[in-house]
C-alpha cells in the first residue's frame, strides 16, 4: 500500500511537472511570437514614413539618370531583344525573351530568367527574424539564379501582387545586358539544381545595398535604361525608376510615329 501511495505520488508530481513544463513553454513560444509580432510591427511603421521620404528624395534626383543614347531607346527599325522585368511583393527578376531559333529546339522554354538572392534565406531555409537581420545588415554569401520558364517571375510568384515592366534593348544593349549578367557568377559550378533553374554562387556579397532589386537595376543600366542601383534600394524607388523608363520608352516612340498616326 505505500509503495502503491509513493507511486501515485511520484506519477501525479510527474504530471504537475510536465503541465508546468508544457505552460512555460507555451509561454514561451507565445512571447516569442508576441516580440516578433512587436517587431514587425515596428519595421513596418518606421518603413512607412522612410519610403515616402527616400521615394521623394528619389524622385528629385531620378534627372540624373539618364538613358546611354548610343544604347537606348533602340533606333527606329533597328533589331531589337525583348526583355520583362517582374517585380513582386519582394523580389525582382528580368526575364529575356528567348530566340525563336532557340524556342525551336526547347517549346516549353519561352524566357531565360535572372535573379539574385540571398543563400541562407533562400536556399537553406534560415529565414525568420534573425534571418531578416543577417541578410540586411550583415554581408553574406548571394546565389544567382538562372532559370528557363513558359511564364516570367510575375506570373508564377506566390507574393502577389507583382506587375512586369516590358522594354526593348538595341542589340548592342542586349549584348551588355547579357555579358554583365553572366559576370555576377562566381563560380562554374552550380550550388543547387532544381528542376530548370540554376542557382550559383555570386561574386558580391548580399546585403541592405546589394539586394535583388539593385542587383536588377545594375543590369538595365548596362543596357542602357535610365535606371540608377543606388535609388533602387526598394519595391518602390524601383518601381518609380521603371515607370520613368517605361514613359520614356514611349514618348520616343510617339515622336518617332508618323503624323496623323
Amino acid at each position: 500500500m505505500i509503495q502503491q501511495g509513493l507511486l501515485a505520488v511520484c506519477q501525479s508530481r510527474e504530471t504537475h511537472e510536465k503541465r508546468v513544463l508544457y505552460l512555460y513553454t507555451v509561454s514561451q513560444v507565445h512571447e516569442i511570437i508576441t516580440a516578433g509580432d512587436v517587431f514587425m510591427t515596428a519595421i513596418a511603421e518606421v518603413r512607412k514614413p522612410a519610403t515616402w521620404v527616400i521615394s521623394g528624395l528619389a524622385l528629385l534626383l531620378l534627372g540624373c539618370a539618364a538613358p546611354v543614347q548610343e544604347l537606348w531607346p533602340p533606333p527606329e527599325g533597328a533589331p531589337t531583344r525583348t526583355i520583362v522585368v517582374s517585380l513582386d511583393t519582394w523580389h525582382a527578376m528580368i526575364a529575356i525573351a528567348l530566340d525563336e531559333r532557340v524556342r525551336a529546339f526547347d517549346r516549353s522554354s519561352a524566357f531565360e530568367e535572372w535573379g539574385y538572392a540571398e543563400q541562407a534565406w533562400y536556399l537553406e531555409g534560415r529565414q525568420g527574424i534573425t534571418g531578416a537581420l543577417r541578410a540586411l545588415f550583415w554581408p553574406s554569401p548571394g546565389v544567382v539564379e538562372v532559370g528557363l520558364h513558359e511564364q516570367v517571375w510575375a506570373a508564377r510568384t506566390p507574393q502577389p501582387p507583382a506587375r512586369t515592366f516590358v522594354f526593348h534593348l538595341s542589340e548592342s544593349g542586349y549584348v551588355r545586358l547579357r555579358r554583365h549578367l553572366v559576370s555576377t557568377i562566381g563560380a562554374a559550378d552550380p550550388v543547387l539544381v532544381a528542376d530548370r533553374v540554376k542557382f550559383y554562387p555570386s561574386k558580391r556579397p548580399y546585403h541592405l545595398f546589394h539586394q535583388c532589386h539593385q542587383y536588377a537595376a545594375e543590369a538595365l543600366r548596362e543596357a542602357g535604361l535610365p535606371v540608377s542601383a543606388w535609388w533602387a534600394f526598394s519595391r518602390t524607388s524601383f518601381a518609380m525608376q521603371l515607370r520613368r523608363a517605361a514613359r520614356m520608352a514611349d514618348e520616343a516612340a510617339t515622336s518617332r510615329a508618323p503624323a496623323g498616326k
